[in-house]
């Protein structure tokens, strides 16, 4: 690691990706841990150029081939009268404007 593990890409794979800390926690951080005082946008900066923003988000999976949780039923029932519903609306708007 360097004397400036905010530039160092496993670095911030480990805070930013794995332990989902925001810029704002891992600069206090590196000041607590290491002195180094640097700025969210500093570390933003760093994050961008790694291309670890893609990891952040609603759709990331970080696992590595192990098992995955099933849906309950409830919920898979759920989802099929929802799907069901939506395209009987789509039906009746069709039927309305022809």
């Amino acid at each position: 690691m360097t004397s400036e593990p905010y530039k160092d890409k496993a670095f911030l794979y480990e805070m930013y990706v794995k332990r989902r800390m925001n810029l704002t926690d891992i600069c206090k951080h590196l000041e607590n841990s290491f002195n180094i005082k640097v700025t969210p946008q500093a570390i933003y900066n760093w994050v961008k150029k790694y291309d670890l923003l893609k990891y952040r988000g609603k759709g990331r999976n970080l696992s590595t081939g192990g098992q995955t949780r099933s849906k309950p039923p409830a919920l898979i029932a759920a989802e099929k009268r929802n799907r069901e519903i939506r395209k009987r609306n789509a039906q009746r708007i069709r039927k309305r404007n022809p």
